[in-house]
């Protein structure tokens, strides 16, 4: 019973892959079928005058015409599912990120004609990718402007795959280039890739068949032996875990019911993007030694001053700190010199200052040091007065005024 269940598998293996191949060839033979219909038709139909009335255009017209319609591309999503036009064109601009919007019209049940304004836009959309939209591939070929869109026939999908474990020995250009034909078609070779995914690799660039499962492994034979090298894809749109195929998913192929035993294909397939590296300690900032001289900034550190003490820490008994080296024009014989005094109690060597007034506050003036001379204080400006209190001042200042004149006046009578 279970090499009749074994051999059960193995058919129903090499039979799924097919399915992508039927599908294909049953829409090809439902177009020729719309066809041979459409010829019986006219094997039978009588047409009047009206209908052979030709519109002929001529070579020149057909000229300007291919001018105008240039960098064409047709595209269709590669799944049965349904889906909102609108979010996929607003999808695709935010993807392409193009210098201009392109032109779309909508050619067919999931069929879309894409015109491009540039060349460089045109690239980027038909030779770019892979594009991919909810999961799904977008599949983007150039268009010949001719050819019926509903009778076009999409060949695959650029995709990046890379090739694991080939030997240094063997790692030469002429060899990947025969283990990437197995692959797709090659449009690029990178021989030493930055390696932004685990592994030891070389990466390609293919034209993936999607009538054709995803290679999973490509086979080198060697004098030394014979080995299998791995195939990852980066990016690659959803495909079926069961046969290969791209387009659907494994509980949509067939009746869905798979063990994992039978599931052919899985993640392991999937290039894994390597893993940050962790983040550098913070650097924290240490002062250094001041620069005397010659121009700051070869190898050398600027000069940070020095550090800032509390209060706790400070000595008032240095000398150094307490000496008075401080320069004023109204300090005449002191400049540029330091003056250090003997004497603990020397208010000069500690920068104190006598703030007592020993006047009354209207003199504002200040004891001076009889080493630096008498100093004046500028007296402080007046107090605010208010306009009103003002006049008040000057009415009652006038009336005594005037009561003074009038008083020698009443003595000499």
């Amino acid at each position: 019973m279970d090499a009749k269940e074994g051999e059960e598998a193995r058919s129903t293996h090499v039979i799924m892959p097919m399915v992508g191949k039927a599908a294909s060839a049953a829409s090809a033979s439902s177009s020729r079928g719309k066809d041979a219909d459409l010829d019986d038709m006219f094997s039978h139909l009588e047409l009047n005058e009206e209908e052979l009335d030709d519109v002929v255009i001529g070579v020149e017209e057909a000229r300007e015409y291919q001018q105008v319609a240039r960098w064409l591309a047709i595209s269709k999503v590669h799944t049965s599912r349904s889906f909102s036009t609108d979010a996929l064109v607003e999808k695709m601009k935010v993807l392409w990120n193009l210098s201009h919007d392109p032109i779309r019209r909508e050619a067919g049940e999931n069929l879309f004609i894409f015109q491009m304004f540039c060349l460089g836009d045109w690239k980027k959309v038909a030779h770019q990718g892979p594009w991919t939209f909810r999961g799904w591939g977008v599949l983007i070929e150039d268009y010949d402007r001719l050819s019926d869109p509903e009778k076009f026939v999409f060949g695959g999908i650029y995709v990046w795959a890379q090739i694991h474990g080939i030997p240094e020995l063997y790692r030469k250009k002429e060899v990947v280039d025969d283990l990437a034909r197995r692959v797709g078609k090659i449009k690029e070779v990178q021989m030493a890739p930055k390696l932004f995914y685990d592994g030891n690799y070389v990466r390609i660039r293919v034209r993936v068949d999607i009538s054709r499962p995803l290679m999973r492994f490509v086979s080198l034979t060697m004098p030394e032996g014979k080995r299998r090298l791995a195939v990852k894809y980066e990016k690659i749109p959803f495909f079926c875990k069961r046969c290969g195929l791209l387009g659907h998913d494994h509980e949509e192929c067939g009746n869905g019911v798979w063990t994992e035993h039978q599931l052919q294909y899985g993640s392991w397939m999937l290039a894994v993007r390597r893993a940050n590296q962790p983040a550098p300690a913070p650097r924290w900032f240490v002062p250094q030694t001041p620069i005397h001289g010659g121009f700051a900034g070869r190898g050398e550190a600027h000069s940070v001053g020095p550090k800032k003490r509390s209060s706790g820490n400070v000595e008032l008994d240095d000398t150094d700190d307490l000496q008075d080296s401080a320069t004023s024009p109204i300090k005449p014989g002191v400049q540029n010199t330091h003056v250090i005094e003997g004497s603990e109690n020397d208010p000069i060597a500690k920068k104190q200052l006598d703030m007592n007034l020993t006047k009354d506050s209207s003199d504002n003036s200040m004891e001076a040091d009889p080493r630096v001379g008498e100093v004046h204080m500028t007296p402080l400006p007046p107090s605010y007065v208010k306009t009103k209190d003002l006049k008040k001042a000057r009415k009652s200042h006038n009336l005594d005024t005037e009561n003074e004149n009038l008083a020698p006046s009443a003595g000499a009578q």
